[in-house]
């Protein structure tokens, strides 16, 4: 809330002040081991099919890192990256000294995998720098195989299901916090498919199962009041904690994206883009951050130019929609941020 205060503030009066973005998405490859059914993604990488070597993204993180103190003159501070895919993160050979570098810097760092490729952060990374992971949220969708790859379709000779749940169950005894995610649609929102993803969360051990919806031609899957229930009771009964995240299906009260000011998408075909769901398109993208210091192309004209071209009310449902509601509230009524800083 406080950083989309920042936000708020800083572009009600764009004075001497930057804004700092708080996150970065960062992708490590367009590749991936598996051929989920629903991928927003498939095309951007099946057209640009990239992995670079491991060490320019310590470039970049050593180049973030440094945002504070090349832009003093700001306000807030980028605090957390994120690892969520394009690809698979963890195909990329070296992955875990990315995740490692970025722990070293002090950012606060979380991982979405399909947690197949997990060994390498298991074996050489220590347990103390695991742990200091904000969170390590593994794509199953399913708990049990064969819904499993009637979803994910993994691209091997055998399911990697027992393998992603071997390596949760490793990472959770080292004392990781580790998470089931959960994109619900019509195969896996039945009393008997929830039923089995609670059984397996509960004996796999995980913190938490984190539900969000399926969007199908911009169209968010409702959560009817029976799966609601549904999860309610399972999560009582097997005593594991859960989530239901509906904030994409929430109404917008915006006509631009603030969001654009609060986190950039470092995608890997080399690109920096203004939209998590728009990886690959020219409209979003800022410029290059493997040829450029991203400092530099952030506020420029092309940013705004960005900001200002795009229409959200033609945009599909999307992550930042909770933020860019709170931010436009702040906007409409300069009280809120007042109160804030009582």
């Amino acid at each position: 809330m406080y950083h989309n205060a920042e936000i708020a503030h800083w572009m009600r009066h764009q004075d001497t002040h930057t804004i700092i973005p708080a996150h970065a998405d960062i992708d490590l490859t367009n590749v991936c081991n598996q051929d989920c059914f629903y991928c927003n993604s498939a095309e951007f990488r099946a057209q640009v099919p990239v992995q670079k070597k491991y060490d320019i993204y310590i470039k970049l993180l050593d180049q973030l890192a440094g945002w504070r103190a090349y832009r003093p003159q700001s306000y807030g501070t980028l605090h957390s990256i994120s690892y969520p895919g394009g690809g698979e993160p963890t195909v990329l050979p070296g992955y875990e000294k990315v995740l490692e570098h970025t722990i070293d810097l002090g950012f606060m760092c979380s991982l979405t995998t399909n947690g197949s490729r997990l060994e390498s952060l298991i074996e050489n990374v220590h347990v103390d720098k695991i742990r200091q992971m904000a969170w390590i949220g593994i794509d199953v969708d399913a708990g049990n195989e064969a819904m499993y790859e009637q979803i994910r379709r993994s691209l091997t000779r055998v399911s990697l299901f027992d393998r992603v749940m071997h390596n949760a169950r490793e990472l959770i005894n080292m004392g990781a916090k580790v998470d089931f995610k959960v994109l619900l649609h019509d195969k896996n929102s039945t009393t008997e498919e929830l039923m089995s993803m609670f059984e397996t969360s509960k004996r796999v051990g995980v913190r938490m199962v984190y539900f969000r919806p399926m969007i199908v031609n911009n169209t968010v899957f409702a959560f009817t009041e029976k799966i609601l229930k549904d999860i309610e009771e399972l999560g009582a009964k097997y005593q594991v904690p859960y989530k239901i995240n509906t904030s994409k299906s929430l109404e917008r009260t915006y006509n631009r994206c603030h969001q654009m000011f609060q986190f950039p998408v470092f995608a890997a075909d080399g690109k920096v883009y203004l939209c998590c769901e728009n990886r690959g398109n020219p409209r979003f993208c800022l410029g290059s951050w493997e040829e450029d210091d991203i400092r530099d192309l952030w506020l420029s004209d092309r940013h705004y130019e960005i900001y200002n071209k795009i229409n959200t009310k033609l945009c599909q449902p999307c992550r930042p929609n909770f933020n860019n509601i709170q931010i436009q509230k702040i906007l409409d009524d300069p009280s809120l941020l007042e109160n804030l800083y009582v």
